[in-house]
């Protein structure tokens, strides 16, 4: 399998780092923190900033799909 493209690499772990913080967040029996809402706020803003570059410059820059060539 070929490797990942940065950018894709880079979504893939925003989307697996939100996860755990969700997670964590759920996890919690007393209101949560505003740290906790922060970094999950940040999280999220990444990650849709990360994915709307991938969807307007990836037919450009030739980035192609996450899955790669293989």
């Amino acid at each position: 399998m070929a490797k990942q493209h940065p950018v894709h690499a880079l979504r893939a772990n925003l989307e697996a780092a939100r996860l755990k913080a969700v997670e964590t967040l759920a996890a919690t029996n007393v209101p949560y923190s505003p740290d906790a809402l922060h970094q999950l706020a940040s999280l999220q803003a990444a990650l849709t900033a990360v994915s709307e570059v991938i969807a307007t410059q990836a037919p450009t820059v030739g980035w192609g799909s996450s899955e790669g060539l293989e």
